[in-house]
């Protein structure tokens, strides 16, 4: 794609293994746990924006061309609406032996694995899952030259936080993405209809070029950076 401005763009791919993070965030906090499943579109817009700057420097932007959720319909019925409602595709994974376990694990890796070769070529595959299980997958996706972002609510496993490229603070998603963004939605409402952003070309010519890391003095990105990074 030509060059119209001086935008990059991050093609990335959402997976949401909602029950295992819904369920922590309700022990934790039942009222983000709320937040997380009645307002995706929410946090995936704070998503969209998180440690831009920290993983590729300026003049970059992100955009989630794949949003996946896999939810237990018999538990969670009331909120695969919302996730319709923004963008989401829902894969239903009801229980599939007496102790409730269900299928979310190998659709998510299937999906993960299948998009690998997936014509537009996503550069980030980000994860929101706590499920150490999954820590082969980011290895695989890290050998493909992938980046790799998580959130895990409450303790995950060592090896599964080294497998990333980018761990998301628990903290920073719970305060920015589930509750401050409360308090912009009716600001952000009254933008102009038509208003939009410009054109912008993928990144990964980029990408190959760009040292790893850059400044950390965004207001948004500030802190210890969870995670590994290239």
């Amino acid at each position: 794609m030509a060059r119209f401005t001086g935008f990059d763009e991050v093609y990335s791919a959402l997976y949401v293994d909602f029950d295992n993070i819904y369920t922590r965030f309700l022990e934790a906090d039942p009222e983000a746990a709320r937040a997380f499943g009645t307002a995706p579109y929410r946090w995936v817009r704070w998503i969209e924006n998180h440690a831009l700057r920290i993983l590729y420097g300026d003049g970059v932007r992100r955009r989630i061309l794949k949003r996946m959720c896999y939810l237990n319909p018999q538990r969670y019925q009331e909120f695969r609406y919302h996730f319709i409602r923004s963008a989401f595709q829902v894969v239903d994974c009801p229980p599939l032996t007496t102790r409730g376990k269900t299928s979310t694990d190998i659709h998510l890796v299937m999906d993960c694995m299948d998009d690998l070769s997936h014509p537009t070529h996503f550069d980030e595959f980000i994860i929101l899952s706590g499920d150490a299980d999954f820590t082969p997958l980011l290895i695989r996706l890290q050998e493909h030259a992938r980046r790799t972002l998580i959130l895990s609510v409450g303790y995950s496993s060592p090896a599964y936080t080294a497998a990333a490229s980018w761990r998301i603070r628990e903290d920073w998603f719970l305060q920015q993405a589930l509750k401050d963004e409360r308090l912009e939605d009716d600001a952000e409402t009254a933008a102009p209809a038509g208003s939009s952003l410009p054109q912008a070309r993928p990144l990964r010519d980029t990408l190959s070029r760009m040292a790893p890391g850059a400044s950390d003095e965004d207001d948004e990105d500030d802190g210890p950076a969870p995670g590994n990074r290239w």
